[in-house]
């Protein structure tokens, strides 16, 4: 799980970093505190599995970012996951003692939670190895 907390702090850090996100005042979380209100950034699930090849190998993360707004913003919830996406897929490449070898968006989801908050989920499929 090293490799994820890694990965984990490079997402963090491209979410919060990046200029559309920041200017809007989004706040990127670890798991959503009780008292959050939307909009907001929330991590998680993230799946970890060994990925090989013959000389080597590394980890393949399934990783989930959600976007949590009001319950009257599907087309809000679509645009801020497109600002995600663009943060998520211009992230640094090498940090943190890890190198992103692959990184993709795999799928992505709206609906409607049942405290009538909307959530956009992303997937993201993210290939590391150590430096």
């Amino acid at each position: 799980m090293d490799a994820s907390l890694r990965l984990q702090r490079l997402l963090v850090a491209a979410l919060e970093g990046y200029p559309p996100l920041a200017a809007a005042g989004i706040a990127v979380h670890d798991g959503p505190p009780a008292d959050a209100r939307p909009p907001f950034i929330g991590l998680g699930p993230d799946v970890v599995v060994p990925w090989r090849w013959k000389d080597g190998g590394g980890e393949e993360h399934r990783l989930t970012v959600s976007a949590w707004l009001g319950r009257d913003s599907m087309a809000g919830a679509k645009a801020l996951m497109a600002r995600i996406e663009e943060a998520v897929l211009a992230m640094p490449r090498a940090g943190e003692g890890l190198r992103v070898v692959g990184l993709r968006l795999a799928r992505a989801q709206v609906r409607r939670n049942p405290k009538s908050w909307t959530e956009g989920r992303l997937e993201f499929i993210a290939r590391t190895i150590k430096e």
